[in-house]
C-alpha cells in the first residue's frame, strides 16, 4: 500500500514538471460582423486565443510569451491593421480577443473570400490556424424607365433596364400573375445577362385592367454574383387608355317595366370599319332572355345596322344606362370595351276609374253626389294625381272647381273625390259622362287619362209608379196581414165559447 502511495506521488510531481514545461497554445471559433457585407462596407474578424491547462492538469502551466498574429491580403478585401498583430504574453489559463477590422473593397464581386490568420509564439514552432470566410454580397440594382406614359388595351412600349449594381446573369422578364396585365404571344422574355443599360420592345395586354393609373408588376429573375438565385419585382406606373368603338346607339322602341319585352337598338358606326363586330347585354335588370350576344358582322364606317333582343325588364321606369360589352378585331387583335347605352324604360303606370252617385238611382233633373273612384293598378307608385270632372251636356256641376287634387298613390291603393251634380237630362237612358285623370309616373312622365263612363238615368214618374207600385203591394200585403190576424182571433174567441165548462 505504502508502495502505491510512493508511486502516485512520484506521477504527480513529474505531471507538474511536464506542465511548467509544455504550455497548450489554443484559438475559439471565430466571428465576422457583420455577417454579409457589400462592396465599401467594413467589418471586424473576432476569434480568442488562449493559453489551456493540459487534460488532468491541477496545476499552472508556463506562460505563452510572444503571441503574435500574421495575415495577409484577401481576394476582394483589405485589412485595416498591420501584420503581424502582437498579442504579447498570455498566462496560464488565460486568453487574449483578437479583433482585425477590415474593408470591402469598391469593386468586389459577390461570393465567399477566405482570410486566412496564423498564430504563434516568437521562436516557437507551435502554430495555429484560422481561415475565415466573408460573405460579400453584390446584388444589381436594376431600375426600369418607358417611352410611354399611356397604354391602348393592347400595346408595345420600349422597355429600358439599366443596372448600376453587380451582376445580374440569366436574366428573364415576366409579369406578376393577378395584376391584370399580360405579355402578349409568351409567358417571359429572356434578357441574358444585364449590366449597365439595355432596350427591348415588350408586347402587352392590358384588356384585363380598369381604365385610369395602374401599375404594371414586373418581375425579374436572375443568377447574381456568386451564383444565387434571386428574384425582385419592380413597377412601372403607366395610364391605360381603353380604345373606343365610335360607334353610336339609337333606340327604336321603348320596352316597359315588369314585363317581357323586345329591345331594339341602331347602331351606327361614325369611326373606323370594324371587323367581326359583337354586341354583349349584361345588364343586371335589363336581361336577355336567351341569348345575350348579337354578332354584327363587319361595321363600315358610317354604316348602320339593327338590335334586337328579348328580354325581361325589371328596371324601374326612366332613363337606364345599361352595361353592355363591345368586342372587335383590329390587326388581328381583339379589342374589347365595356360601356353603358341608355335606354328608356316606360312604366307600365295605369288607373281604373269608376263612379258612384248618392242618392241613387240618378233621376233626370236630379240633384246628386257624385263619387269618382280612381285606383292604381300599375306596379310602382304615381304622383300628382289630379281629378277632373268637366262640364257637359249630360251634367251641371256644383263645385266651384273642376279638378281635385288627391296626391300620391301607392299600386294598387285607391282614392274618391266627390261632385255636386244636377242631371241637365229630362229624358231617362244611359249616358257617358267624360272623366280626365293626370298624374306623373315613376320615370317623371306626366300620364293623362280620358274616359267615358256610361251612368243611367231614370225619370221621376218610373221611379214614382215603382214607388207606388210598392206602396201598393205594401198595402195589400198589409190587408192581409190584418185579415189574417182577424182570422186568428175569431177563431181563437169562437173556440173559447165552445169550451165546456168544469
Amino acid at each position: 500500500m505504502r508502495k502505491n502511495i510512493g508511486i502516485a506521488k512520484f506521477l504527480a510531481v513529474l505531471l507538474v514538471l511536464f506542465g511548467n514545461i509544455w504550455a497548450a497554445l489554443a484559438v475559439d471559433s471565430y466571428t465576422v460582423t457583420p455577417s454579409v457585407l457589400r462592396p465599401g462596407e467594413e467589418g471586424a474578424i473576432t476569434f480568442s486565443v488562449r493559453n489551456v491547462l493540459p487534460a488532468g492538469s491541477t496545476s499552472t502551466i508556463s506562460p505563452l510569451e510572444n503571441v503574435q498574429v500574421f495575415f495577409s491580403a484577401s481576394e476582394g478585401i483589405v485589412f485595416r491593421a498591420q501584420s503581424p498583430f502582437v498579442i504579447g504574453t498570455i498566462e496560464s489559463g488565460g486568453s487574449a480577443l483578437v479583433s482585425v477590422p477590415f474593408r470591402v473593397l469598391p469593386n468586389a464581386k459577390g461570393g465567399t473570400t477566405t482570410a486566412s490568420f496564423f498564430i504563434s509564439q516568437k521562436d516557437k514552432s507551435d502554430l495555429k490556424t484560422v481561415n475565415a470566410i466573408i460573405k460579400i454580397v453584390n446584388p444589381p440594382i436594376i431600375t426600369l424607365t418607358s417611352d410611354r406614359q399611356s397604354l391602348l388595351s393592347t400595346d408595345v412600349i420600349n422597355l429600358t433596364i439599366t443596372n448600376n449594381g453587380g451582376k445580374a446573369e440569366r436574366t428573364t422578364l415576366a409579369i406578376a400573375e393577378g395584376s391584370g396585365f399580360a405579355l402578349m404571344g409568351t409567358s417571359e422574355i429572356y434578357l441574358g445577362d444585364v449590366s449597365g443599360t439595355m432596350n427591348i420592345k415588350v408586347p402587352l395586354d392590358s384588356r384585363n385592367v380598369k381604365e385610369g393609373l395602374n401599375s404594371i408588376p414586373f418581375v425579374l429573375t436572375y443568377q447574381q454574383e456568386g451564383g444565387q438565385a434571386a428574384s425582385e419585382t419592380k413597377y412601372l406606373s403607366v395610364v391605360v387608355k381603353k380604345e373606343k368603338a365610335d360607334v353610336i346607339f339609337e333606340q327604336s322602341e321603348k320596352i316597359t317595366t315588369a314585363q317581357e319585352d323586345v329591345l331594339k337598338l341602331k347602331v351606327k358606326n361614325i369611326g373606323r370599319a370594324l371587323e367581326d363586330f359583337k354586341f354583349y347585354l349584361e345588364d343586371e335588370y335589363i336581361k336577355a332572355k336567351e341569348n345575350k350576344l348579337v354578332r354584327l358582322g363587319n361595321l363600315k364606317s358610317g354604316e348602320e345596322k339593327e338590335i334586337m333582343i328579348a328580354v325581361s325588364v325589371d328596371a324601374t321606369p326612366g332613363v337606364r344606362n345599361a352595361d353592355v360589352t363591345l368586342k372587335w378585331i383590329e390587326d388581328d387583335v381583339e379589342k374589347e370595351e365595356r360601356t353603358k347605352v341608355p335606354i328608356f324604360v316606360e312604366s307600365d303606370s295605369d288607373v281604373a276609374i269608376f263612379l258612384d252617385a248618392k242618392p241613387t238611382p240618378i233621376i233626370a233633373g236630379g240633384e246628386h253626389t257624385l263619387s269618382v273612384l280612381v285606383s292604381n293598378i300599375g306596379s310602382y307608385k304615381i304622383y300628382n294625381v289630379e281629378v277632373n270632372l268637366p262640364q257637359n251636356e249630360v251634367l251641371e256641376l256644383y263645385n266651384a272647381q273642376n279638378s281635385q287634387y288627391i296626391g300620391g298613390l301607392d299600386s294598387d291603393d285607391f282614392s274618391t273625390v266627390q261632385y255636386k251634380i244636377k242631371v241637365r237630362k229630362e229624358e231617362p237612358g244611359v249616358y257617358e259622362v267624360p272623366i280626365n285623370v293626370r298624374y306623373k309616373d315613376k320615370s317623371g312622365s306626366w300620364i293623362e287619362k280620358n274616359q267615358s263612363l256610361k251612368i243611367v238615368v231614370r225619370s221621376a214618374a218610373e221611379i214614382s209608379k215603382k214607388e207606388n207600385g210598392n206602396a201598393a203591394w205594401l198595402a195589400a200585403g198589409a190587408l192581409v196581414v190584418v185579415g189574417a190576424l182577424a182570422y186568428w182571433y175569431f177563431k181563437i174567441r169562437k173556440k173559447g165559447r165552445a169550451s165546456p165548462k168544469i
